[in-house]
């Protein structure tokens, strides 16, 4: 059996039994977690050795509170301080503080790993002198302190006089530029810092070495490293103080530096080579600087040119300089360009300088000074250049004076002439708006710019005088699409009023547009009118008797709409069903000519005779019906008395018989044909029941019939 000592308890093994009995309790109630009986047990121990274990056994169970505790009691100043001073979060970090402070290095480190503080391992390493685990936790676990760690590993090889090592940890920590220099310097080694600084390519060190060169007065040294380094002005600098300056002009030129062009203005303005000087502050971009010695010296003529692209301020200065000196021209145009319009103008008033005062009116918009837009605009309505004074006015807001102008003077109103001339919304009154804008409406309706009156009329919210301005421009679609998008009756009616001025027979959609807006309008009157003459045109161009019918009785129901509650006893009522009767009549004989021919004779025989017929009915149809009738039977004689018949009646035989069959019905009886003047008949031969007209015409015909049952459904 061998004798082992527990973990708790090495070192211990030699005290008196009264110590082991407490270390026994102790252990006990801190294993139990009684932490207040477990310090009362140890409470009167005295031993230091007995306090210094017992924390270290702290350490190893990871008790912290109680390793403070037995700090405390051992008198261990330093360790307690560091471990109040400790502020990490981790517990297990402020253990390793105290495993430190009690030379326990091992569990410390195994501490740090755990807790995985590996900033705070590192710093462990370094202050063990173990560099090499250091860089490796830094290169590994710590990068944020990879630099730092080289730059500490650097200063311990310096304090070890291990100059190479030294340099190459300085270069990786990034210091090289000044710690690598201070480091050769302080050792005396100049040799070796020239050495290092020629194999290096860092323009800073070169900087630097030149520095320490122009020190030591090597400036032939200096320059070249300056020139290594591209530090312009240094090199400058000493070329100047060496009286090269050639060289240094050359350096200038070539680098366009602007702080060594600076410099050099600067030394050729104290030796009197103003020209020169001026130069060279130009091409540094010290502009005021170039204007001074211009303005002290009287160079007039590099002045301007400096001036111009110099700041608004230098501008305005140069330009007073100009005015002093009497050149009033020069000033106006810096004036203009810096901003100073004001006084620009007043200048060019008072040296009347009028070419100058165009320009500047050229350049003028909405957001210059009003008080400058209505200067120039007085100028020019005295000079009679009235579409500029026009244009300023309207920039200015002096919208009632520039109307008014336009019309005195007749300034003919362009589209942009016309936005300009626009008050904003919310610029001014409505009342007062409107006002303006209904003035300028009139003037562009009387120049004959109707779209844009109409646009005027529209923004002054009076659509009708749009509409009817619209309507002098006779552009049909923007008629339409306005009209569709004004929604006033008013509008609609007159449309509609406009579009049957049209072709609308032959353009279907015209047609549909001109439905649809006396609809919409709800002008049954008009629509009934339209109907009518939908039913006309049926009988006159296409003698298609049962499409007018229908148009008649679509014009009747409309027209009862607009009579009201009596249209059974209104006349025109009455008369237009008296119409349509006979024109179904009619229309109802052709189809008789094959089932019973004798009674379709009878019949046009008797409306023949009507004295109104014409009212509904083409005398000249119904003969017509009876020589078709007659020639299809071959009875020419009857068809020839029909035809003298026409002709007694003054009947213009070309609308309503075709030559072709003239000549036949008349070679039948031996006579000669009659010769008729006038257009030939609108379709081949005589046409019957269902009409028919040209194949071209018969699309509109059509639609026209679509167009009525349509409102028949509706």
């Amino acid at each position: 059996i061998t004798k082992a000592v527990l973990r708790d308890f090495v070192g211990l093994e030699h005290v008196d039994e009264h110590i082991k009995k407490a270390l026994l309790d102790f252990s006990y109630h801190l294993a139990c977690g009684d932490i207040d009986q477990a310090y009362k047990s140890v409470k009167g121990v005295q031993s230091t050795g007995v306090w210094e274990s017992m924390s270290k056994m702290c350490v190893k169970t990871g008790r912290l509170d109680v390793a403070q505790q037995c700090l405390g009691q051992m008198g261990h100043a330093r360790a307690a301080g560091a471990l109040r001073a400790c502020c990490e979060p981790e517990a297990d970090a402020k253990l390793a503080v105290v495993a430190v402070q009690l030379d326990m290095i091992e569990d410390a480190e195994l501490l740090l790993k755990k807790c995985k503080r590996w900033d705070l391992l590192n710093q462990l390493y370094q202050a063990c002198g173990e560099w090499d685990k250091a860089l490796e936790i830094a290169q590994t676990k710590d990068r944020v302190h990879l630099k730092p760690t080289h730059f500490a590993y650097a200063q311990h090889l310096e304090a070890v006089e291990d100059v190479q090592q030294a340099l190459a940890h300085f270069e990786h920590s990034g210091t090289y530029r000044t710690e690598s220099p201070r480091l050769l310097c302080s050792l005396g080694l100049t040799d070796d810092l020239a050495a290092y600084v020629e194999a290096s390519e860092d323009p800073q060190l070169h900087r630097w070495y030149a520095q320490y060169l122009e020190s030591k007065a090597d400036l032939e040294g200096a320059a070249r490293e300056y020139r290594k380094a591209a530090d312009w002005l240094s090199l400058c600098r000493v070329a100047c103080f060496n009286k090269e300056l050639e060289q240094a002009q050359k350096i200038c030129e070539e680098t366009q530096d602007h702080a060594a062009c600076y410099h050099l203005a600067r030394h050729l303005e104290a030796e009197g080579r103003i020209k020169e000087a001026i130069h060279f502050f130009q091409m540094a971009g010290r502009v005021s600087h170039a204007l001074r010695l211009a303005q002290e010296h009287q160079f007039d003529g590099d002045l301007m040119s400096l001036a111009l692209s110099s700041d608004p301020a230098s501008m305005a200065q140069s330009a007073k300089y100009y005015e002093q000196r009497g050149q009033p021209a020069k000033a106006v145009v810096l004036y203009q360009k810096a901003g100073y319009q004001k006084r620009a103008l007043e200048l060019c008033f008072s040296a009347r300088l009028f070419d100058a005062l165009r320009k500047i009116a050229d350049d003028l918009s909405a957001d210059s000074d009003p008080e400058v837009l209505a200067k120039c605009a007085e100028f020019f309505m005295q000079h009679n250049q009235h579409e500029k004074a026009v244009h300023l006015l309207s920039m200015s807001n002096q919208y009632d004076k520039a109307v008014d102008l336009c019309m005195e003077h007749d300034v003919l109103i362009t589209e942009d002439m016309a936005e300009r001339m626009t008050p904003e919304k919310n610029s001014m009154d409505a009342i007062a708006r409107a006002e303006i804008l209904q003035r300028m409406a009139k003037l562009c309706k009387k120049q004959g710019s109707f779209q844009l009156a109409c646009k005027k009329f529209t923004q002054a919210g009076d659509k009708l005088k749009a509409m009817k301005s619209l309507l002098q421009s006779g552009d049909t679609e923007k008629i339409i699409f306005f009209a569709g998008t004004a929604r006033q009756p008013d509008i609609y009616v007159l449309a509609g009023n406009y579009l049957q001025s049209l072709d609308w027979h032959n353009e279907p959609e015209i047609m549909k547009s001109i439905i649809q807006f006396y609809s919409k309008a709800k002008a049954h009157d008009k629509l009934a009118a339209f109907y009518d003459a939908c039913a006309q045109v049926e009988i006159d161009e296409y003698r298609d008797y049962e499409k007018a019918g229908g148009a008649l009785r679509e014009s009747l129901k409309y027209l009862a709409k607009a009579v009201g509650t009596n249209a059974e006893s209104d006349q025109r009522v009455q008369n237009l069903q008296q119409r349509i009767g006979l024109v179904e009549s009619f229309a109802g004989i052709r189809k008789l000519a094959k089932s019973d021919p004798d009674e379709m004779v009878s019949v046009c025989e008797k409306m023949a005779e009507m004295p109104d017929i014409e009212t509904a009915v083409r005398i000249g149809d119904i003969f017509a019906q009876l020589v078709e009738h007659y020639a299809e039977t071959q009875n020419f004689s009857e068809a020839h008395r029909a035809v003298e018949t026409m002709r007694r009646k003054n009947i213009v035989l070309t609308p309503y018989v075709d030559q072709a069959l003239l000549e036949t019905i008349y070679s039948a009886v031996g006579q000669q044909a009659p010769v008729q003047e006038g257009a030939p008949a609108p379709g081949a031969g005589v046409r019957g029941g269902g009409g028919g007209g040209a194949a071209a015409e018969e699309g509109p015909r059509e639609e026209m019939g679509e167009e009525i049952d349509e409102e028949d459904d509706n």
